[in-house]
């Protein structure tokens, strides 16, 4: 079982809510996606905790941190990010994010080179495609408005209703995810998605902007399809690797599905730093 302590630090009026493993290691903070909250990365800290300094923070408006307030932008959880790395006297962390956290690793990677090591981005939201008139414009819409009202359900439904849909819809997932993405899903706050540019500026914008050493992981059922990652590619202009691997069996949650293979891409990677 995961050993963590819990803490709260208050950045530019918000509060932030962590969990952190401690020691004297190398510091290795864990950015969740959007509606998860910072424990949904416990399988994950479970195998790094042994080796780094783990560091699990919920986002704001999930887990304990403070909800959204009405000048939220997603740029802010970069900025909270670095303002917490910089509350806990955190030198040269490892970044790694999932979906929005992926997103926001990227944000502190371009606006505070200084900061990371080295990141890591679990199928961040890099997509091309744009719709191309007015009916592909309604079926985008349309996809919003469902994907809202299946937030939005989650907050009407116990604990066990919400594990008992996630085993049915996810038969990959090991219980243990099961519950911690039930209990997250009780947590968040559904004024998050007021915002739907999780992704903006467009990851084209960003990618030459990275410095340091990044590791892509992607699926073949993911967000980032191999066109993006090999135009991410050719886009790259550090001096410091971009490395991509692609895990087949998966979907969006690569780590939830196919977690051993994720676990020997991360620490492939790590060993290589």
């Amino acid at each position: 079982m995961l050993e963590y302590t819990e803490g709260n630090v208050k950045i530019n009026g918000i509060n932030i809510h962590y969990y952190r493993t401690g020691g004297d290691k190398p510091a290795f903070l864990l950015l969740h996606g959007a509606s998860d909250n910072g424990l949904c990365w416990t399988p994950v800290a479970e195998v790094l905790a042994g080796r780094y300094d783990v560091i699990m923070p919920d986002a704001q408006g999930h887990g304990h941190s403070d909800r959204i307030d009405p000048g939220f932008s997603f740029i802010n959880h970069a900025h909270q990010i670095a303002g917490l790395i910089r509350e806990l006297n955190i030198t040269k962390p490892i970044i790694m994010g999932h979906s929005m956290g992926a997103g926001t690793t990227v944000n502190i990677a371009v606006n505070y080179p200084e900061i990371p090591k080295a990141i890591i981005l679990e199928d961040p939201g890099w997509q091309d495609r744009e719709p191309t008139g007015p009916e592909e414009e309604e079926a985008r819409a349309r996809e919003r408005e469902a994907f809202m009202k299946t937030f939005a359900g989650y907050g009407a439904r116990t604990r066990e209703e919400l594990m008992t849909e996630c085993r049915e819809n996810n038969p990959l997932w090991s219980e243990a995810e099961i519950v911690l993405w039930a209990e997250s899903k009780l947590q968040f706050d559904l004024a998050i998605f007021s915002s739907m540019q999780i992704d903006r500026p467009h990851y084209t914008e960003l990618v030459p902007r990275i410095t340091c050493p990044t590791l892509l992981i992607t699926s073949d059922g993911g967000l980032v399809t191999p066109e993006s990652a090999r135009k991410a590619a050719s886009l790259w202009k550090a001096e410091q690797p971009l490395q991509w691997v692609e895990i087949k069996g998966a979907g969006h949650n690569i780590r939830r599905e196919q977690f051993s293979t994720f676990c020997d891409t991360l620490n492939n990677f790590l060993a290589g730093l």
